[in-house]
């Protein structure tokens, strides 16, 4: 009996892939080996641009930058971190008092191409009318993927600590006022509309720091209005893999639904509780790993925030981001 084909993914663990990295889910006809344990989400993406895995947990901004510049991957729809970013943007109690204060300063980031940074950048210029080039940047962390010239001047810390320990740098930058505001990502655990949010551990460490945006009811009414709920990480395959493999992205897609089935038995009470009122709220259910609407138009305003950001020049459609099986009915 021949050797079943290798396949290796890596995806650090949440409720949503738990049941596949635990092998409670098998992918029929292939050895499915999980590697994922062994990265940071940054490292992780970095790696898998460079060509490792066959399947990875990706930020959803790289993914369109790499693809613009012609790298072969494509998406599942299968996405395991959402939530509104305006939450991950933080000042200095009484250095920052609204938005609009933020014009002409300086504002810090993990990683100016971080996708968190993207949608947190495209909140302030949908909503308080706030362009990328009305502030200067300074970014502490190493950056997954940039392949375009940016639009505005980048000050970069030099040399860029490892992926992971990005944050501490613009939390005390924030504190001592020499950024207006600082966009990062949050501590690891749920994210969503009524999880994640929390000022991230380390931030805490320094005084005055908190979200400039903590206002839940207003976050979900910007939600209901603009039917944007933002993607983050989206779960992607080569291109050669699924050329030499034509029936493994309908069972790839398949597996992680099974697998987001039973999230709920790794959830703890608090994060069930929030899926279920994210359900409610939303009237879907947003990592149920199909390709609806109101994920299109999140797709579509990250691209246009990324080409305002000087990321990427194009629209990309999404049969250029997806396989083929996510526009299958039911996926």
């Amino acid at each position: 009996m021949a050797d079943k084909p290798k396949i290796m993914f890596a995806t650090n663990p949440n409720p949503r892939n738990r049941a596949l990295i635990d092998g409670l889910i098998a992918l029929d006809g292939y050895d499915f080996e999980y590697v994922g344990d062994k990265y940071t989400p940054g490292e992780m993406h970095y790696r898998f641009v460079q060509g490792e895995f066959d399947v990875a947990e990706m930020s959803t901004a790289t993914l369109m930058r790499a693809k613009e510049k012609g790298k072969r991957f494509l998406a599942l729809p299968v996405f395991f971190q959402r939530g509104p970013r305006q939450r991950n943007i933080f000042h200095c109690a009484g250095k920052v008092n609204h938005p609009s204060e933020l014009k002409g300063k300086q504002i810090g980031a993990f990683r100016y191409g971080a996708t968190a940074v993207s949608w947190a950048r495209g909140y302030l210029l949908d909503e308080h009318g706030i362009k990328t080039t009305d502030v200067s940047w300074f970014v502490s962390g190493q950056e997954v993927y940039i392949a375009n010239e940016l639009p505005v001047k980048v000050e970069r810390l030099d040399p860029p600590p490892p992926f992971g320990q990005e944050k501490s740098h613009l939390s005390r930058l924030l504190s001592e006022g020499k950024l207006g505001a600082a966009l990062v990502a949050g501590d690891s655990g749920y994210t969503g509309l009524f999880g994640g949010g929390t000022l991230p551990g380390v931030m805490g460490q320094f005084p005055g720091v908190k979200p400039l945006f903590d206002d839940t009811e207003e976050i979900l009414r910007y939600v209901k209005r603009t039917q944007i709920y933002p993607i983050i990480h989206i779960m992607t395959v080569k291109e050669e893999t699924v050329e030499k493999y034509p029936d493994l992205a309908a069972k790839l897609i398949e597996a992680f639904r099974e697998a987001n089935r039973q999230a709920v038995n790794y959830m703890k009470p608090a994060e069930a509780e929030g899926y279920a009122k994210e359900r409610d709220l939303l009237g879907y259910d947003p990592y149920a790993c199909v390709l609806t609407d109101a994920d299109k138009k999140s797709i579509q305003a990250l691209n246009r925030y990324q080409i305002e950001q000087g990321l990427v020049k194009r629209e990309l459609s999404l049969e250029s981001l997806f396989v083929k099986e996510a526009f299958r009915k039911n996926g």
